[in-house]
């Protein structure tokens, strides 16, 4: 499915997803002209593609699109910018961090060759009112071959605190999460092992 199929089935779902779209977009390094968001533009929906595809927004609701960029924009996600002449979207540091959220299953943990002896520690109490997002986030953990040495509590050798910080926002379980730095002298050398460090 090329690019512009996906980001036109995204747009069909809901305004999350519009912008969601949008962020991905530009996140993939398309092109947006900043004329998008303008009220009385006609002819000014175009995207360039990383392809090198032009392709129109003829087929995209033109008002719709306006006010996601315009939500975009106001949140300080996107924002401005000259180019070549012409004015362009652009994604801020803090619209590359909410696109790493929307792509929680890309995220990776570091696997770093130098350790620097210290274990993270990540401990969570999510009530039960949330416990499909709890059964996400342990499961997500899991797939990030962290080790799971309690129920609630798992380890891994490396800085991963931003990836972790991002996961939980997007289960929406980050205040139920604590993340710690420690020495472990009690299961040191069966955890060195597992993760061979």
């Amino acid at each position: 499915m090329r690019i512009f199929d996906k980001i036109k089935e995204l747009n069909k779902d809901s305004d999350a997803f519009s912008a969601k779209a949008i962020l991905k977009f530009l996140g993939m390094g398309g092109v947006l002209l900043a004329a998008i968001a303008a009220p009385n533009a006609v002819s000014a929906f175009s995207f360039l593609l990383k392809d090198e595809n032009y392709v129109s927004w003829k087929n995209f609701n033109r008002s719709s699109a306006r006010r996601y960029v315009g939500r975009l924009e106001k949140r300080k996600l996107i924002k401005r910018k000259m180019r070549g002449g012409r004015a362009e979207m652009i994604l801020t540091k803090k619209g590359r961090e909410e696109l790493l959220k929307y792509d929680v299953d890309r995220i990776e943990l570091k696997n770093d060759k130098r350790w620097d002896g210290k274990w993270r520690v990540i401990i969570f109490d999510i009530p039960e009112d949330k416990k499909q997002a709890r059964d996400a986030l342990r499961s997500k953990f899991k797939n990030l071959r962290m080790l799971q040495l309690q129920k609630s509590v798992f380890i891994y050798p490396f800085d991963c605190k931003k990836e972790i910080d991002f996961i939980s926002d997007f289960f929406g379980v980050g205040d139920d999460i604590l993340y710690l730095e420690s020495d472990i002298k009690d299961i040191d050398k069966r955890l060195k092992k597992y993760f061979n460090v």
